[in-house]
């Protein structure tokens, strides 16, 4: 696959407009309190429409909605290529933001064009799936050659907290990090939910016509089987998170290939080799 220029951590204007300082009180355990002032993230609304049509609406971070557009439809199952995207229109609305994506009518999967019938939380990846099926839908098993090296790994958990550059405003969202094999971070996106962090990750791989089977996700969040189904859904072949998998997304990811790992004990845990 042809590589486009890289794209890089999110822009320091995007940071800027998703945080804001806000007055608190820092209290000591002696009784003792001081006056204390926090930069907090965004949450707002975002309604996901397609073609116009009210398809979701997503509690999100409002930075990189159009990657996290193309990354929701692309990571949901919804088209199989980016490709099929026409155009993405990003606005503000009352009580929030909205974002169209225009795509060819032909080119989207009906099967999963049921709309979601409530509104998602920032921290859940399923709200509004009306039936078990739709929560836990088949994959296709990826391709890969190789995993990625322990070396590779650890470099970048002890890069990534200086590329999380939001993060280092509040100190309150997820970071979803797309990682050579050499260990180099290329790609971070933040959000205050995880899913939605790596919406917005495989949203920036697919308009930069990243290989996404040349190197590895890394988050650090919880490995839920979200994670697993939105990574092999968009083609990724390995998955790393802070702290282990769930058992359903350590054998979701088994049946799929994916290389699963996480951080821990000074070293990294493979829970699919």
């Amino acid at each position: 696959m042809n590589q486009m220029p890289k794209v890089s951590a999110e822009p320091p204007d995007e940071v800027d407009l998703c945080s804001h300082v806000m007055a608190g009180e820092l209290r000591f355990a002696d009784g003792s309190a001081e006056p204390l002032t926090w930069q907090l993230p965004e949450e707002v609304a975002v309604a996901l429409q397609i073609n116009s049509e009210p398809y979701a609406v997503m509690m999100a971070t409002p930075a990189n909605l159009r990657d996290f557009a193309i990354g929701f439809m692309i990571a949901e199952g919804l088209l199989e290529s980016a490709s099929a995207i026409q155009g993405v229109l990003v606005m503000p609305v009352e009580g929030g933001m909205a974002v169209d994506v225009a795509v060819a009518p032909d080119a989207l999967d009906q099967s999963r064009m049921v709309r979601r019938a409530i509104e998602s939380r920032s921290g859940c990846g399923l709200c509004g799936v009306e039936d078990i099926a739709g929560a836990v839908r088949p994959l296709k098993p990826v391709t890969r050659t190789g995993a990625p090296s322990a070396a590779a790994i650890l470099n970048a958990a002890k890069v990534l907290p200086g590329k999380q550059l939001m993060n280092r405003l509040n100190r309150t969202v997820h970071g979803a990090a797309w990682v050579s094999n050499d260990g180099e971070i290329v790609i971070v996106r933040e959000d205050i939910g995880r899913h939605t962090a790596l919406d917005k990750l495989i949203g920036a791989l697919m308009r930069s016509n990243t290989d996404v089977t040349s190197g590895f996700v890394m988050m650090t969040s919880r490995c839920s089987f979200e994670l697993v189904q939105k990574s092999v859904t968009a083609g990724i072949t390995a998955l790393v998170t802070v702290s282990a998998p769930t058992v359903l997304a350590r054998n979701l990811a088994e049946k799929s290939n994916l290389f699963l790992a996480a951080l821990g004990a000074g070293g990294v845990a493979v829970f699919n080799p």
